[in-house]
């Protein structure tokens, strides 16, 4: 029952096993331990290995490429969900910007008034048919209508447009630029009115 030392067995299981001293230890044995813990300190760097080793904890017999595998799921369906989320933002903020249909106005001096007002002018996107309206000098009895290129494609009348007027060379009867989404058109200023260019 009790050993040459008259202490129990079930104590001497707990006495603390001898250390070798690091100059014993091969150095095999230590390269391999260094290894192993670069290893642990840049798996801990990844992002998503405390989700790893919390889902570890939780199902010990779960292999490690389930665990990565259901890890990549989760990061896909998180990708997934955030395009989704930054299309919808952007659909509800050009809503809110240009209405359905789409629909531009601003003012600009174009060379056309002769009531000493700006001209007015709107650019619709009707259905996919781009249509700008000046009213010369604010002038609704004058209005006149210039058809702009048809868009083709699945949910082209959600694309807004936008109005410029670049005069580079100062004559003051600029040019009129119709940026539809990332695509710029142009209608050159013709004194009495704007032809577009092709």
């Amino acid at each position: 029952m009790s050993s040459s030392m008259g202490l129990p067995r079930s104590v001497l299981r707990h006495h603390p096993i001898y250390s070798y001293p690091e100059a014993d230890i091969p150095a095999w044995v230590r390269a391999s331990r260094q290894l192993g813990n670069r290893q642990r300190s840049w798996f801990h760097s990844l992002p998503g290995s405390s989700l790893l080793l919390r889902l570890a904890s939780q199902f010990p017999s779960a292999s490690l490429a389930t665990l990565v595998g259901i890890g990549i799921s989760v990061a896909l369906l998180v990708i997934l969900l955030a395009q989704w989320l930054g299309g919808w933002v952007s659909l509800a903020s050009d809503d809110l910007h240009y209405g359905r249909p789409r629909t531009f106005q601003t003012d600009a001096f174009v060379g056309h008034e002769q009531t000493g007002q700006p001209s007015h002018f709107v650019a619709l996107n009707i259905k996919g048919q781009i249509e700008v309206i000046e009213l010369p000098g604010n002038d609704a009895a004058h209005a006149r209508i210039f058809i702009g290129p048809r868009l083709s494609g699945s949910h082209v009348e959600l694309i807004p447009i936008t109005l410029q007027f670049v005069d580079p060379y100062h004559t003051h009867y600029p040019d009129m630029q119709l940026h539809i989404g990332t695509a710029t058109v142009l209608f050159h200023n013709t004194y009495t009115g704007f032809q577009l260019q092709r």
